[in-house]
């Protein structure tokens, strides 16, 4: 019994597999979009986080480490979108060569979108935050209630009307993305992670050695109040100076929210044993010391 087979369509063969291999990259290239954005955004609410967390004892140390934490998914969310270009780059064919004046146009073009694209969704982003930050440091009136979902209606409307236009007028960045970008990542990348490094350090340290106690008295403060149009972001804080009777300085930095944990120094008039931890300057407690402090000749 003789059996026919039909012909193998080798070109259909084909290009079902070119289109197996554009399904895999687009999804490839979506998962890393994804990945690095959900990173970016966690490394901002790891930053939000350890500025308001408390600046006393153990917890002062978590501070320091999360915004640390939040330098080093920086570096990583870096490093994504840095792939995901490098990525598209290699998909592009090249084209023909330019002149001077081309390419420098073209050039111009592509800061100026990417600019744009920078306003519309970091910066609607920025704005958002800074006015509910600045919403919740006052009583929650109807007027400024208006006001709050007024302006996070206009920024979510700049982020999708951005979204829709760039949907039907799409662009590429052929000139940033091969070189301007990939450096500016690079850039990014480096300076998040010794950010992140610097942060870190004292904050092991201190854990690894554990707080410092010593007979001292207060010889300076100083109150640093946040200012700027972002202010509402940060926190003031209260920067003392402590000084040993050998002389040697202690730095002390805390948070205004954490004001209250200093009634023991202002109870002991500044002469205390102080409980710390020196590398990173958190205060941990203070005990009265004046009597201690006269008995080893202080004056």
């Amino acid at each position: 019994m003789i059996r026919f087979f039909a012909p193998l369509d080798v070109a259909a063969f084909a290009g079902q597999g070119r289109r197996s291999r554009v399904m895999i990259s687009m999804s490839s290239k979506k998962v890393i979009g994804i990945v690095a954005v959900v990173v970016l955004f966690s490394a901002f609410g790891l930053l939000l986080a350890g500025e308001w967390a408390p600046s006393v004892g153990y917890m002062g140390l978590l501070r320091y480490l999360l915004v640390a934490s939040g330098f080093v998914l920086f570096a990583f969310s870096f490093v994504g979108f840095a792939i995901l270009l490098v990525v598209i780059a290699q998909e592009r064919k090249g084209g023909v060569r330019a002149d001077f004046g081309v390419t420098a146009a073209k050039l111009a073009r592509e800061v100026v979108r990417l600019v744009v694209a920078c306003v519309a969704y970091v910066g609607s982003g920025f704005v958002a935050l800074a006015v509910i930050v600045a919403f919740g440091k006052a009583d929650p009136t109807p007027v400024r209630l208006f006001k709050l979902f007024a302006v996070l209606a206009a920024c979510i409307g700049v982020v999708v009307l951005y979204r829709v236009y760039r949907k039907k007028h799409p662009v590429s960045y052929d000139m940033l993305g091969k070189v301007g970008v990939a450096t500016l990542f690079v850039v990014l990348t480096i300076l998040s992670l010794v950010a992140g490094a610097f942060q870190a350090q004292a904050a092991v340290i201190d854990l690894l050695r554990g707080p410092q106690t010593d007979l001292c008295w207060l010889a300076e403060v100083e109150e640093n109040r946040a200012t700027g149009r972002y202010s509402g972001f940060s926190q003031d804080t209260i920067e003392m100076t402590f000084k040993t009777l050998d002389e040697r300085e202690i730095h002390i930095s805390v948070a205004e929210n954490d004001r209250s944990r200093l009634a023991d120094v202002a109870n002991a008039e500044g002469v205390v044993w102080l409980t710390y931890f020196p590398e990173s300057g958190v205060y941990i407690s203070a005990e009265p010391g004046m009597d201690d402090y006269l008995a080893a000749g202080g004056r």
